[in-house]
């Protein structure tokens, strides 16, 4: 199990790496760069100052690196240095006494380093159901500017109770590590996670659910039937965290061995082909499906020792932007999937490796850019990671179909397709149960067969789709050397299977014309692709997915589309697709949250409560719910409620000086005149230009005064 728990918790954290330029440099410069700056210390950066030559030229680089963290450079001290070298002290400290590593070698001090103390730290030690652990609870709203979430959890153990505090892993370990011992009869683990899940839960709640997920914004964690991925990608953003803003312009601009230094991503890229179809779907929306093929080699996983078995993680990114407007974002993902091989499917690795998705995207013209990213790690030390990203981006129209239009979608060609069994289900390049493998490279082989894929919208009565392949390699006589013609009987895609057993390599173009009862033509779509001279393509053997919209779950696609026309600041069509969400499913919480916005703005603080109410008796520490809550009890002259709600709100995020007028004058409401005070004050150091907040306060102060309440004021709550 080791090299999956490597390779799921080398999450980037940076380590010394084996160069003999580190060799040649003097102690106190290879101490600097292995041991005090190891984890803060940008690739630009460090082969900017392994390149360097001359003690004047690494001192002058020393300067620069500081400078360009100093959070204050007004001041004479730079108190990010002296915070940083406070915490390798610490960690020194501490975290070396039980092995015979440096503290900061260790996991604990590795976390410390970058993120500092936690808020809390919880020690199990000493309890006979568990093994020695250590659960950090961070939370602090500062780490948003960070990119990382402002809670979360660490979690630490002495594996089998012996050796140092690890980081553990919801993925690798599962809640059954953590337990001295645990009944693992049942052959479905998920049996054995939930039972682990539950005992963990009446030893600790807090414990239990970061034993599944490290992350706190992931939902309700009892309702997974296995830990969830999300602890990957904080672990990534928690290692990029020191990156986060960081100029390295000053090290970009050095002359160093490998020449110019180019950003991580483009560093590792590797080739791929690539595909994007815009088809219509359910819910009379249309859905952006995409695929990108990589070469066997490209891709990286990593064996298990004990079991055999293979794994890797994808992470990908999609961004969609209006093609006019490149700076709104009008949908922006980031998700994750975790391939895993038994023994038998190993030889599919010397096959190329196809990744699919899709997701439904309202009428325009974008620019969609998809990165794909993977990673495999076969121990836990960064260093020894495999990492590539591939990326996959280009314009495309999204059209506004009409309902009563006849048209096509776009025409998509595959290697094959397969009768998936189970539920009829919509999801990248799957309709109902016909899963198509797509061919992003266009290119088959003699003999080969082809699958081409077409779905009518609005098709009239008796009408017909006719597939036309045509010859347009230069130098020969162009002509129809495929022609067919399939009725339109029903809604969804027309699939077909043509054979290419006699024609010869080249260039073809493949016409698919939807026709009326006549024959007269009504749309037309059209593809190219080749034919090549050899006797067999090598197809992918391994398939990855990303995780996608639920169209079977009543109102997420109306939800999902919502979202996006309010990216794009059209309102009207926004709300009325949230309210389209709420009627087909009144469970779907953020359609309730966008429309209490909405009614927020229009005044009705009625329809807020109607909305908000059933959510918050449900989650009680969502900051969304609470602060527009808040803000309509307040609006209906129920200040106890809103002070209590709001109260609640300010604890959990840095509040806006808006938030805290709205609570102050509750508060004010309610007679409680000095915790008024505070929050004005609290105001107008946030936003000193306010003068009917001035007024205000020296109102409440007076009235303070004359009420006999003391002028000491409590403490505000920690944020």
């Amino acid at each position: 199990m080791h090299a999956l728990v490597g390779f799921l918790l080398a999450a980037g954290i940076a380590a010394p790496r084996g160069d003999d330029r580190i060799d040649k440099l003097p102690e106190h410069y290879r101490k600097w760069i292995t041991e005090e700056v190891n984890y803060i210390i940008s690739e630009v950066e460090r082969e900017a100052f392994l390149a360097l030559e001359s003690e004047v030229e690494r001192e002058a680089f020393l300067n620069a690196f500081w400078r360009k963290r100093d959070e204050n450079p007004t001041t004479p001290e730079n108190e990010y240095r002296i915070e940083h070298y406070e915490r390798l002290v610490y960690v020194d400290n501490y975290f070396g006494r039980d092995t015979f590593r440096k503290g900061w070698q260790t996991d604990m001090g590795r976390y410390y380093i970058l993120l500092g103390p936690p808020r809390t730290r919880h020690n199990f030690e000493g309890k006979d159901a568990i093994y020695p652990v250590e659960l950090w609870f961070y939370n602090d709203a500062d780490l948003k500017r960070l990119n990382l979430p402002p809670f979360f959890f660490l979690l630490f153990f002495r594996r089998h109770g012996t050796g140092e505090m690890e980081l553990y892993s919801p993925i690798a370990d599962g809640p059954e590590s953590l337990l001295r011992r645990i009944n693992t009869t049942s052959m479905d683990f998920r049996d054995n996670i939930e039972r682990a899940y539950n005992d963990l839960r009446n030893i600790d709640p807090e414990l239990a659910k970061a034993s599944l997920s490290f992350r706190t914004d992931e939902g309700d964690i009892e309702q997974f039937s296995s830990p969830a991925f999300g602890t990957l990608s904080l672990l990534d953003d928690i290692r990029d965290a020191p990156f986060v803003g960081l100029d390295t312009s000053y090290a970009e601009r050095l002359d160093f061995e490998r020449g110019a230094v180019e950003s991580d991503y483009l560093f590792t890229y590797v080739p791929s082909a690539g595909m994007v179809s815009v088809l219509p779907g359910p819910e009379d929306a249309a859905y952006l499906h995409w695929a990108l093929e990589l070469e066997a080699k490209n891709v990286a996983f990593v064996k298990d020792a004990e079991s055999g078995n293979l794994a890797s993680a994808f992470i990908v990114s999609m961004e969609i932007v209006p093609r006019d407007d490149p700076d709104r974002l009008v949908l922006q993902t980031r998700r994750e999937s975790f391939v895993r091989l038994n023994p038998t499917e190993e030889p599919l690795l010397h096959r190329p490796f196809s990744y699919t998705g899709m997701t439904p995207v309202v009428p325009g013209d974008y620019t969609v850019r998809v990165i794909l990213r993977n990673r495999a790690c076969p121990s836990r030390e960064d260093r020894d990671c495999l990492r590539g990203y591939t990326l996959l981006d280009g314009d495309v129209r999204i059209p506004d179909w009409p309902d009563d239009r006849s048209t096509l979608g776009d025409l998509v060609l595959g290697y094959e397709q397969e009768m998936q069994g189970g539920e009829p289900a919509y999801r990248a390049y799957r309709f109902g149960t016909v899963q198509i493998k797509p061919n992003p490279t266009g290119v088959f082989a003699v003999g080969d067969g082809m699958v081409a894929a077409i779905e009518p919208k609005n098709a009239p009565a008796s009408s017909n789709v006719r597939f036309q392949l045509v010859d347009v390699e230069p130098g020969r006589e162009m002509g129809n050397v495929l022609d067919e013609t399939v009725p339109v009987v029903r809604s969804g895609p027309i699939v077909r299977d043509f054979s290419l057993e006699r024609l010869e390599s080249g260039r073809y173009r493949l016409d698919a014309l939807l026709t009326d009862a006549e024959g007269r033509e009504i749309d037309r779509k059209t593809t190219l692709l080749t034919v090549s001279p050899r006797t067999s393509i090598v197809r992918p053997g391994v398939h990855g997915s990303a995780p996608q919209v639920v169209v079977e779950t009543p109102g997420v696609v109306a939800m999902a589309l919502g979202e996006q026309y309010l990216a794009l600041g059209e309102l009207e069509k926004a709300r009325a697709r949230f309210e389209e969400a709420l009627s087909a499913n009144p469970k779907l919480g953020l359609a309730r949250e966008h429309l209490a916005r909405f009614e927020m703005d229009a005044g009705d603080s009625g329809r807020v409560v109607e909305l908000l109410e059933p959510i918050y008796a449900e989650v009680k520490d969502r900051y969304e719910v609470l602060a527009l809550l808040g803000q309509a009890y307040y609006r209906q002259e129920n200040y106890a409620s809103a002070a209590e709600l709001l109260e609640k709100a300010i604890a959990l995020r840095r509040p806006e000086a808006s938030m805290l007028n709205v609570l102050a004058s509750a508060h004010y409401r309610l007679g409680e005149l000095s915790r008024a005070v505070e929050l004005l004050k609290r105001s107008l150091e946030l936003v000193p230009d306010q003068p009917e907040i001035v007024e205000l306060l020296s109102k409440v102060e007076a009235e303070r005064k004359a009420s006999g309440q003391g002028s000491e004021t409590a403490p505000a709550p920690a944020l």
